[in-house]
């Protein structure tokens, strides 16, 4: 069933603060060649940002600046081109695999998952389908994260993906499959399982394969820990009084849920091609962009709501992503062609970060192009 996209909450006294200067910034500017360094410079020095900002109008970039230290022990800068965990924002890579393995006919939405997997639990797998899993309807419980409280060293554990279905994605379902919202990471393990099934190779490979055409050298997944990928940002529980480095191990079951990585462009680059219809079909984009549970805003693997820009509602794009001191936000107006997007490797506030996409995007909508 498709329905409008979760309405914005309020703006905060952090985005009424910004959101005046961003707009005198663009005033009596051009768009194209507005300069919001002062702005956002003020932003960094009050919050301490670390990490890489990123707004564009359609292609061209208006600003995009690395801020601090990618590593700190080693004095290494941030650049563009520093590599930044997605956290969940993993779910919204996986939906699309899943989507592209939808469009070449090796999965369906709507198939029960038993039929991929028949040696899956019969009567679970019976009810439920890869619509469920990624709009996180599917009644699975928790269990994985449970454990992973319980004791965190589960997460360096090697796994076989069959085995971790068993132990953390079969449990006795919570709900009617479709009734409800629950998100669980248990329904990505699944979603794992079937993408590989389905298509024959690993994750891993079938996420190259669908970046391929769009060439981004800096986008992929991990497992273990992400300092073995080149040109990765350390991960840093707080800076003062000294830096307290941080590092979650991606368990390779837990792949689709946090394992991949990208930058500030790739990332730029990829949400564009889904809007030119360059990665997935019209039926396929029809479901990324259709809201499942209204109230959370939810679609397959991240959220859309709706924000008055320029005077208009507009669907945005609003993922979110965490994993340990890793965040990310990312913001995309589709009817604007607008985006930003904010990463950060030292546990930043993801409420602060939302403030300066949702006024950064209000900014630019008041102030369209010329011409």
């Amino acid at each position: 069933m498709r329905s409008s996209p979760g309405r914005s909450p309020p703006v905060t006294s952090s985005s009424r603060f910004l959101l005046p200067l961003l707009c005198t910034a663009l005033l009596g500017i051009q768009a194209s060649a507005a300069t919001l360094d002062e702005p956002l410079a003020t932003f960094v020095r009050d919050t301490g940002f670390n990490g890489v900002i990123l707004v564009a109008r359609g292609g061209t970039v208006l600003h995009h600046q690395a801020y601090g230290h990618a590593d700190l022990e080693a004095g290494t800068p941030t650049t563009q081109g520093t590599r930044y965990e997605l956290g969940s924002v993993s779910k919204f890579v996986a939906s699309l695999v899943a989507l592209k393995l939808v469009d070449e006919g090796k999965l369906s939405l709507s198939r029960p998952v038993v039929e991929v997997l028949p040696t899956y639990r019969p009567d679970t797998g019976a009810r439920l389908t890869l619509h469920h899993l990624l709009s996180h309807t599917s009644g699975l419980p928790n269990d994985v994260i449970r454990a992973f409280r319980k004791d965190p060293e589960l997460a360096r554990q090697t796994l076989p993906l069959d085995e971790a279905v068993t132990r953390y994605a079969s449990g006795d379902l919570q709900f009617e499959p479709g009734s409800r919202f629950d998100y669980a990471h248990p329904n990505w393990i699944l979603v794992k399982a079937l993408i590989e099934k389905a298509s024959g190779r690993s994750y891993a490979e079938n996420v190259r394969a669908l970046l391929a055409p769009l060439k981004l050298k800096d986008t992929g997944t991990f497992a273990g820990d992400f300092t073995d990928v080149p040109s990765s940002a350390r991960g840093y529980e707080a800076l003062q009084p000294v830096p307290k480095r941080k590092s979650v191990p991606m368990p390779e079951f837990m792949m689709c849920a946090g394992g991949a990585y990208s930058t500030a462009k790739d990332l730029l680059t990829l949400t564009r091609a889904l809007s030119q219809r360059k990665l997935l079909s019209a039926a396929s984009l029809k479901h990324l962009s259709t809201v499942y549970v209204a109230e959370e805003g939810y679609a397959y693997g991240g959220r859309l709501r709706s924000m008055s820009l320029g005077g208009k509602e507009r669907p945005v794009l609003w993922l979110s992503g965490s994993n340990g001191p890793f965040k990310l936000r990312l913001s995309r107006s589709a009817a604007d062609d607008l985006t930003v997007i904010l990463l950060s490797n030292t546990n930043a506030d993801l409420g602060r970060m939302g403030d300066v996409s949702e006024a950064l995007l209000q900014a630019l909508a008041a102030k369209p192009p010329r011409g």
